[in-house]
C-alpha cells in the first residue's frame, strides 16, 4: 500500500505490507467462518488485494452452500485477472448450476487459456453437454446454455482458437439453432489469418445479413488485409452492409472514397462523407448544397461551408440567387451564416431580401445568431426588436447575441450592455403580453360567447334545473301575474302569537297557482311541507348567470384562457427576466453585476434565484463582489426560500466583512440544512479555523455530514479516523461511498490499521466497516 496522502477520488495500488498482511488475514476468516453477508463482502474485499492467500480462500468459497457467496468468489477471481487457475474455473463451470457462475467462470477461461479451457469452451459452443455440466431451471422459459453458447463463443475468440472456426460456422448456419451471426463473426475476426480468411468468404455470403454482420465485426481486427474485405463490402449492392462498411472503414482510421460516397444513392452513406469533411473538397460540399435531393443533406454541407474560408465567391452568390426564392425556411437558416463569411454588396443585398421576405422563426433566429457573432449597427436593432419576441426561443438567442456583443468593447457593446441591464430590471416587456393584458381588460359581447350568449341568431343560454339536468329551451308563455295573496289576520291580533301567525300564512299558500314556485322559505316551512306536498310544487328553470358559467368552466372565454400556446410561457416578460439573469452568469460587465445585485431584492422569488445562482457563478470564477454589493446584500429583508438564502450565504462567505461572517456564523443555526451546508462550507475556508469541522461528523443532520465528510477531505486529520466511520454508520450506512472517499485521503496504513480495530467488533459494525473497505479500495 502507498504511504503518500492521495487525493479526494483518487485510487491507489495495493501494496503487500504488513498492514495488508493482516487485513486479509482477518478477512479470509470472515470468508470461511462469517455469516452469509459478511462472507460476500469478505470475498469482494479479498478480489482486490490479489495476494496467494486471498486466491486460496475465494477458491475455496466456490464450493460454499450459499449460491451469492460462490458468485462473489468467482467474481473477485476473475477481476483479479492475475493468478488464474483454470481448474478451478473449470470445476465451477461444470459443476455450479447458477448462469451467472457459468459466465464468470467463462469469462476467467478467456483470461486464462490453455488446451483444457479451448476444448470446453468448444464444446460449449456447439451442445449442452448435459451428461458433464450441470444446469439449473429446469422446465423454465429460458434455457441457460444459449448464453453459456455466446459468451463461450466470444471467449474463443479471445483466445484466437483458430481450430474452433469450424465449429462455430457450423453452429451459426444450424437452421434450428439461435441468432449467433454477431458472436460468431466476432470471433472470427480475433482468431488471425484463418478468422480473417473465413470473413473474406463470408463477405460474398448469400444473406446481406450476414454479410453486414461480417463488416461490423471487422473494426476489431488488427490486420491490414481487413481493409480490403471491408473495400468489398463498402461496394455491395445491399445499401445497409455498405452503410456499415463505410462506418468501420472511417472508425478503423483508413480513408473510405469520399467520392463514392457523395455519389451513392444511400442518403447515410452521403451523410457519412459529410460527417468527416476534412478531405472533402470545397466544389464538391457546395455541389452538395445546391444538388443534393435530400433537404438536411443540403443544410449539412452548409453548416460545413460556414466552417471553412469560401473559395469562389462568385459562383456561390449566383447559386444562392437561383435556389434562394423557392428554398425552404430551413435551407435559408442555414445559408444566412455562409453569406454572412463573405464581404461582398452582393451578400449584403441577398441578406437584406431574406430578412425583408422571410418571417420564419428559424430565419430569424439563424440572423440573431449572425448579428452576434458580427457586430454592427443594423444588427443591434435587429436584436433589440427580437428581444421582446412573443417565442421564447427568439428571446433566448437575442440575448445570447447581446451578451456576446456587450463581452467586446465600443459603443455597439455598450448599448448591448444597456439593454440587458434593462433585461435584467425588468423593464422589457413583450408586445404580444401587452396585447394580452389589453385584450383580457375589454368587455367581451355577449354574442362572441358562441352558444352561451344571447345575441342575435343565437340559441339562448345552457338552464340547468334544481337537480342538474339540462332544461330544453322552449318558448316562454306569457304569464299573468297572480293577484297578491294575504292571509286573513283577525281583527284582534295582539292576542295572537307570532307563530300561530306564520302558519296560518304558510297553509294558505296552497292556494297558489302553479305557476308560481311555492318553495318554503323558512325552516319552519319546511317542517310543515309534507314530501308529497313539495313533489307537487312547481319548479322553476334556473337560468346560469356569467359567473355561474364561469364557475362550472362552461364559458367559452374561461377555456381561452387555459389554453396553452407553446413558446409562450404565462409571464412573457417574467421570463425575459430569468433568461437575462441567467446569460448574464457568464459576464463581468460591472453594469451587470450590479443589476443582479439589485435584482437580489426583487418581489418575484424565480428572479431571486435566478440572480443569486449567477452571482455565486460569478464568484467561484474569480469575481469580488464590491463592498457596496456585500452591503445591499446585508441589507435584504430576511429570505424565505430555502435554496436562495443558501446562495445568500455562500456570497457572503467569500466576503472579508466582518458583519458578512457574523451573517455567515449566524447561518449555521439555520433549521434548512442547505443553508447550514452553505454556512460550514464557507467558514470552513476562513483561515483561522473559525469552525470545528470534526465536530460535525456527528451531527443529526445529513447534509451537515456529508458537508463535514467532504472538508474533512480536503484537509486531512488523522485522529478523525474514527469519527469518519462513526459518520459512515449513521441512518444504515448512507454515507459509505462519502466516507470511503473522505479515508482515501488520508495515509493508508492508518486506515488499514483501524479497519483491523473495525472488522473486530460487532457484527453491525463488521458489516459497515466491510462495506467501506470495498468502497475505500479502488
Amino acid at each position: 500500500m502507498t504511504v503518500s496522502t492521495i487525493r479526494l477520488g483518487q485510487g491507489f495500488a495495493v501494496e503487500q505490507t504488513e498492514a495488508t498482511e493482516k487485513l486479509v488475514k482477518i478477512l479470509c476468516e470472515l470468508l470461511a467462518n462469517g455469516e452469509e453477508r459478511e462472507k460476500c463482502l469478505s470475498a469482494q474485499a479479498l478480489g482486490k488485494f490479489g495476494s496467494s492467500a486471498a486466491r486460496t480462500a475465494l477458491a475455496d468459497a466456490l464450493r460454499d452452500d450459499d449460491e451469492d457467496v460462490r458468485g462473489d468468489a468467482i467474481e473477485a477471481i476473475v477481476n483479479a485477472r492475475a493468478g488464474l487457475d483454470a481448474q478451478v474455473l473449470l470445476w465451477s463451470l461444470q459443476n455450479d448450476p447458477v448462469l451467472e457462475v457459468k459466465l464468470s467462470a467463462i469469462e476467467g477461461l478467456a483470461i486464462a487459456g490453455g488446451s483444457l479451457a479451448e476444448e470446453w469452451l468448444t464444446k460449449l459452443a456447439k451442445d449442452r453437454c448435459e451428461d458433464d455440466v450441470a444446469w439449473d431451471g429446469n422446465g423454465a422459459e429460458w434455457d441457460d446454455w444459449l448464453d453459456v453458447q455466446r459468451k463461450s463463443m466470444l471467449a474463443l475468440g479471445t483466445l484466437k482458437c483458430e481450430a474452433a472456426s469450424a465449429v462455430l460456422l457450423e453452429t451459426a448456419r444450424d437452421p434450428f439453432g439461435q441468432e449467433v451471426w454477431p458472436e460468431v463473426t466476432m470471433a472470427l475476426s480475433e482468431m488471425g489469418v484463418t478468422g480473417l480468411l473465413e470473413l473474406a468468404t463470408l463477405a460474398t455470403d448469400a444473406s446481406a445479413r450476414v454479410r453486414e454482420h461480417t463488416a461490423r465485426a471487422l473494426v476489431l481486427a488488427r490486420d491490414e488485409r481487413a481493409g480490403d474485405i471491408l473495400r468489398v463490402l463498402f461496394a455491395d449492392a445491399d445499401p445497409d452492409v455498405r452503410v456499415v462498411a463505410a462506418e468501420v472503414l472511417i472508425e478503423r482510421g483508413g480513408e473510405a472514397d469520399l467520392a463514392v460516397l457523395l455519389a451513392d444513392s444511400e442518403p447515410q452513406m452521403r451523410r457519412l462523407a459529410l460527417k468527416n469533411p476534412e478531405n472533402i473538397s470545397y466544389s464538391k460540399l457546395e455541389a452538395v448544397a445546391f444538388e443534393d435531393e435530400e433537404e438536411t443533406l443540403r443544410v449539412m454541407a452548409l453548416g460545413r461551408l460556414a466552417e471553412i474560408e469560401i473559395s469562389n465567391p462568385e459562383e456561390l452568390i449566383e447559386r444562392v440567387e437561383r435556389s434562394v426564392r423557392g428554398a425552404s425556411d430551413m435551407f435559408i437558416a442555414a445559408l444566412v451564416p455562409v453569406l454572412g463569411k463573405l464581404e461582398d454588396e452582393a451578400a449584403a443585398e441577398l441578406l437584406k431580401e431574406i430578412s425583408t421576405q422571410r418571417k420564419d422563426p428559424i430565419v430569424a433566429k439563424a440572423f440573431i445568431v449572425l448579428h452576434g457573432i458580427k457586430p454592427s449597427v443594423e444588427g443591434l436593432e435587429l436584436l433589440l426588436d427580437h428581444v421582446t419576441s412573443s417565442e421564447q426561443e427568439i428571446r433566448l438567442a437575442a440575448l445570447n447575441s447581446l451578451a456576446k456583443l456587450a463581452e467586446g468593447e465600443g459603443d455597439i457593446a455598450d448599448n448591448a450592455a444597456v439593454q440587458l441591464v434593462w433585461a435584467v430590471s425588468g423593464k422589457l416587456m413583450p408586445e404580444a403580453h401587452e396585447q394580452d393584458i389589453l385584450d383580457s381588460a375589454k368587455e367581451k359581447d355577449a354574442s362572441a360567447l358562441g352558444n352561451n350568449g344571447k345575441g342575435n341568431d343565437k340559441p339562448p343560454r345552457v338552464q340547468l334545473d334544481r337537480e342538474g339536468n339540462i332544461v330544453e329551451p322552449s318558448v316562454a308563455e306569457e304569464v299573468v301575474d297572480a293577484p297578491e295573496i294575504e292571509a286573513e289576520v283577525p281583527a284582534d291580533t295582539d292576542n295572537l302569537s307570532t307563530e300561530t301567525l306564520l302558519v296560518d300564512a304558510i297553509e294558505s299558500a296552497e292556494d297558489l297557482p302553479e305557476s308560481v314556485a311555492a318553495f318554503p322559505g323558512s325552516t319552519l316551512g319546511a317542517i310543515l311541507n309534507t314530501e308529497e306536498e313539495i313533489a307537487k310544487l312547481a319548479e322553476e328553470p334556473v337560468e346560469l348567470g356569467k359567473k355561474d358559467m364561469h364557475f362550472l368552466e362552461l364559458a367559452n372565454e374561461t377555456i381561452e384562457k387555459k389554453r396553452v400556446i407553446p413558446g409562450r410561457p404565462d409571464d412573457p416578460a417574467l421570463d425575459i427576466r430569468l433568461l437575462a439573469l441567467r446569460i448574464c452568469g457568464g459576464a463581468k460587465r460591472p453594469e451587470l453585476i450590479d443589476g443582479m445585485v439589485t435584482a437580489l431584492s426583487d418581489r418575484e422569488m424565480q428572479v431571486r434565484f435566478a440572480a443569486s445562482q449567477s452571482l455565486v457563478h460569478l464568484t467561484k470564477n474569480g469575481l469580488t463582489l464590491s463592498e457596496d454589493a456585500v452591503k445591499h446584500i446585508l441589507e435584504l429583508p430576511p429570505e424565505n426560500d430555502n435554496s436562495v438564502r443558501a446562495m445568500r450565504v455562500e456570497l457572503l462567505g467569500r466576503s472579508e466583512n466582518a458583519d458578512a461572517e457574523k451573517f455567515v456564523q449566524a447561518a449555521l443555526k439555520d433549521k434548512s440544512d442547505g443553508v447550514a451546508a452553505s454556512a460550514l462550507s464557507a467558514l470552513a475556508g476562513k483561515q483561522g479555523g473559525v469552525v470545528d469541522i470534526r465536530g460535525y461528523l456527528k451531527n443529526p443532520r445529513r447534509r451537515l455530514r456529508v458537508t463535514a465528510l467532504d472538508l474533512m477531505g480536503k484537509s486531512p486529520d488523522f485522529d478523525a479516523l474514527n469519527d469518519i466511520f462513526d459518520a459512515a454508520q449513521m441512518e444504515g450506512g448512507v454515507l459509505i461511498p462519502s466516507a470511503a472517499a473522505c479515508l482515501r485521503c488520508h495515509s493508508p496504513e492508518k486506515v488499514l490499521g483501524a479497519f483491523e480495530q473495525w472488522l473486530g467488533g460487532d457484527i453491525s459494525r463488521k458489516l459497515a466497516a466491510l462495506e467501506v473497505l470495498n468502497k475505500y479500495v479502488v
